[in-house]
C-alpha cells in the first residue's frame, strides 16, 4: 500500500526523550523504518506478535531516497552503522533499557527489497504502546539537514502531544541526551552548534512553508547550570492568534464607531472621515481606539467633542 506523502510516524516518548546519536542519513533511516512500522502493523492489518522480533520490508527505491538517488550506499552505510548502535532508555519507574535499533538488514535482489529485523524490545516504542507517543511529520523529518534540527522536532512535537507550547532543557540533560562530546563543556558552543543550527533551520523551513513549527529560545544561568526554555510556534496558533488579532480590531472598530456617535452627534460626515480612515489603515484603530479610551475616562463630557477632534487632526491626521 503506498504511503500518503504527508503521513505521520510516531514513536514513543520514552524513545523520543532516550539517549543517542545518529547521523542525519542514519535518522533518515529510522524514520522511514518508524513510518513502515506504523503502516503495516498499527494501521495497517499486519498481525504483530510482542514476543518476536519484527520484519519490516523497504524497497529499494525508498531507501535510495532517503539519502537520494545518487547516494545508495550512504543510505545501506547507515544500515550498516544502525547495527551497530545502540539506543539507551530510562523510564519513571527506574526501567532500563540497552539496544540496537535494528538487529541486521540485508538486500533481497530478486524482490528489490531491504529486509530490516527490528528487536521486539523496542517494538513497544515503535508501536505506540506507550500511552504517550509523539507525531511527527515524515515528509519534514526527512528533509532536515542536521539531526540537531532532527532532534529538536522530535521534542517539539512531543510536547505538542501534551498540549504544552513550553519546554526547558538543563545544560547537562541536553549534553546527555544529545550525546554531546567533551567538545561541548562550554555554554557557548552549545548555543552555537547545537541549538542556533536547530532553531535557525526549523525557521527557515517554517518561513519556506516546509516545516509545520519553529521554537523560539532563552536562557538563564551560567556554564553548565545553564536551562534553556523554548516556545513552539505552529501554524495553526499563529492563525488563531491572527483571527483573535482581528476579532479585537473589529470589537475596537465598533467601539470607536460608537463613541463616534455619541461625542460628534452633530457631523456625521466627520464621523464617516474617521471610519473610512480607519479601515484605510487598520494599523490605525488599536492607538485610536487607546486614545479615547483614555480621554473619555480623564475628561469632562462637555470637554470631549472639541479634544476628540484635536486629537484626531494632530496624532492621526483625520480632518
Amino acid at each position: 500500500m503506498e504511503q500518503k506523502k504527508n503521513e505521520l510516524i510516531a514513536q514513543s516518548n520514552a524513545l523520543t526523550s532516550s539517549r543517542y546519536d545518529f547521523s542525519p542519513t542514519e535518522k533518515r533511516v529510522l524514520y522511514h523504518i518508524i513510518a513502515k512500522v506504523r503502516h503495516d502493523y498499527v494501521e495497517g492489518t499486519m498481525q504483530r506478535d510482542l514476543w518476536n522480533n519484527m520484519y519490516v520490508y523497504i524497497n529499494s527505491s525508498d531507501l535510495s531516497a532517503i539519502a537520494d538517488a545518487d547516494h545508495t550506499e550512504r543510505a545501506r552505510q547507515a544500515l550498516r552503522d544502525l547495527r551497530h548502535k545502540d539506543v539507551e532508555i530510562k523510564d519513571d519507574e527506574g526501567n532500563w533499557l540497552n539496544v540496537g535499533f535494528i538487529n541486521y538488514a540485508k538486500y533481497r535482489a530478486k524482490t528489490k527489497q531491504y529486509e530490516v529485523e527490528v528487536s521486539k524490545e523496542i517494538m513497544p516504542h515503535l508501536v505506540e504502546l506507550a500511552r504517550n507517543f509523539t507525531e511527527y511529520s515524515l515528509t519534514v523529518a526527512i528533509s532536515l539537514k542536521s539531526k540537531y534540527s532532527q532532534r529538536f522536532y522530535e521534542w517539539a512535537h512531543q510536547y505538542l502531544g501534551r498540549n504544552t507550547k513550553t519546554f526547558f532543557l538543563d545544560f547537562n540533560d541536553l549534553k546527555t541526551m544529545m550525546k554531546l562530546g567533551d567538545g561541548y563543556n562550554l555554554k557557548s558552543n552549545i548555543q552555537n552548534k547545537v541549538i542556533d543550527v536547530a532553531l535557525n533551520e526549523l525557521k527557515t523551513a517554517y518561513d519556506g512553508n516546509q516545516c509545520d513549527l519553529w521554537l523560539e529560545s532563552y536562557d538563564e544561568g551560567r556554564g553548565k547550570s545553564t536551562r534553556w526554555y523554548f516556545k513552539i510556534h505552529t501554524k495553526d496558533a499563529e492563525a488563531m492568534q491572527q483571527k483573535e488579532a482581528i476579532a479585537d480590531l473589529k470589537k475596537m472598530a465598533l467601539y470607536i464607531f460608537q463613541a463616534n456617535n455619541r461625542i460628534i452627534r452633530k457631523d456625521p460626515k466627520f464621523r464617516e472621515r474617521i471610519m473610512k480612515a480607519l479601515d484605510f489603515d487598520p494599523s490605525k484603530i488599536r492607538p485610536v481606539f487607546d486614545k479615547l479610551t483614555k480621554l473619555e475616562k480623564d475628561t469632562k463630557v462637555a470637554d470631549l467633542p472639541a479634544l476628540w477632534r484635536y486629537i484626531l487632526k494632530e496624532d492621526f491626521d483625520i480632518k
